[in-house]
């Protein structure tokens, strides 16, 4: 495998492994860009999530895709076709909506039929399409009831039916989880998990939230300011991020200005760590939290001070500030005996493959 694809781009657009395929989209409204000119592929079967704030453009995007919105440049292809100029009933793309968007007077049963019914298939096919479908997303027994008699995550199950019932080429979801409570969303993070195996299906998925992203995904697109900020696998997100921005998105963070000299870096309080980055200048430098490691003051590491200690259960927060006013965070495992306690000197050490210069210094 090539460096390029190691690190999450997209391979050669060919015909048989791209099914979707945006060059150039973008959209604007009285002059203001909603969306600046963005070309990302999506291979058959791939679960793509579009994670960025509000505002990053990401929604837009899934919107136009879908056939909702108009671009105002750049074209759309799913399996080699333009469908730029195509209304969205003649995409062959399911959408998943967080408002659920059932009709409340039908069954689940005519819900999920609905798309099939307008395709105006037999009612005998039909029947085994839906029933398989309900099946799928273990709603089967529930199929003669209304959705005002089902909780908010079987009625999200019902929409995730209704959407790959006809088999689409592409499904879209646009923050399907966002009406619920934390544990329906932990619940039914698994079950689009394994709804994406079983189908194999090309998902994509658009989410402001981190853990959705870096749990569904094969690959994601982060968005920031109407443009791509960074695409690649979650891993690689998470551990090369390109930017200040990407770096605080994706997980915790430590964030400090150094100055570089081959693989030494100098902080600003005057302690030296080691990066295996080549750099030189002033930088900034990423490490994450949970790669920080504590250990007795007098050790070989930056000299520090705890100020305070978060005990979450599963794992302690830790705040450290060394001598020279720097604020440093570690997160450790809970549990296990006494972390350390306010008030002790203790040294911070980090591998230097995870001391990781920004590229590009402070871009945002």
């Amino acid at each position: 495998m090539s460096l390029a694809l190691a690190m999450g781009e997209v391979a050669p657009r060919t015909v048989p492994d791209i099914r979707l395929d945006v060059q150039g989209l973008a959209k604007s409204y009285g002059g203001v860009a909603a969306l600046e000119p963005v070309s990302l592929a999506v291979r058959r079967g791939e679960f793509l999530t579009l994670l960025g704030p509000s505002g990053s453009g990401k929604t837009t995007l899934l919107m136009m895709i879908a056939g909702l919105v108009d671009p105002s440049d750049g074209r759309i292809l799913i399996d080699g076709a333009d469908v730029t100029a195509q209304p969205a009933y003649r995409r062959d793309i399911g959408v998943v909506f967080q408002s659920y968007a059932l009709f409340p007077h039908l069954s689940v049963f005519d819900n999920v039929a609905f798309p099939l019914e307008m395709r105006r298939l037999p009612k005998a096919e039909i029947r085994r399409a839906v029933t398989s479908a309900l099946d799928l997303v273990r709603l089967g027994p529930y199929a003669d009831r209304r959705p005002r008699e089902l909780s908010g995550g079987q009625q999200q199950r019902v929409a995730f039916a209704r959407a790959i019932v006809f088999q689409p080429s592409i499904v879209l979801m646009d923050e399907p989880l966002g009406a619920l409570d934390k544990r329906l969303r932990d619940e039914l993070k698994l079950e689009i998990r394994r709804l994406h195996r079983e189908l194999g299906a090309t998902i994509v998925y658009v989410t402001h939230d981190q853990d959705e992203a870096m749990l569904l995904s094969d690959r994601i697109c982060l968005m920031n300011r109407a443009r791509i900020a960074q695409l690649g696998t979650p891993g690689t997100l998470y551990t090369r991020p390109v930017s200040r921005f990407a770096a605080e998105f994706l997980g915790e963070s430590n964030i400090l200005s150094a100055t570089a000299e081959g693989g030494l870096l100098r902080l600003a309080d005057g302690q030296t760590v080691v990066t295996r980055d080549a750099a030189a200048g002033a930088v900034e430098v990423l490490i994450r939290p949970e790669r920080l490691i504590l250990a007795r003051s007098g050790q070989p590491g930056l000299a520090a001070v705890v100020e305070t200690v978060i005990d979450l259960g599963g794992v302690r927060q830790i705040f450290l500030r060394t001598a020279g006013g720097l604020v440093l965070r570690a997160t450790t495992l809970g549990g296990g005996g006494p972390g350390p306690r306010p008030g002790e000197q203790v040294t911070a050490t980090a591998d230097p493959a995870d001391v990781v210069v920004l590229p590009g210094g402070a871009a945002r």
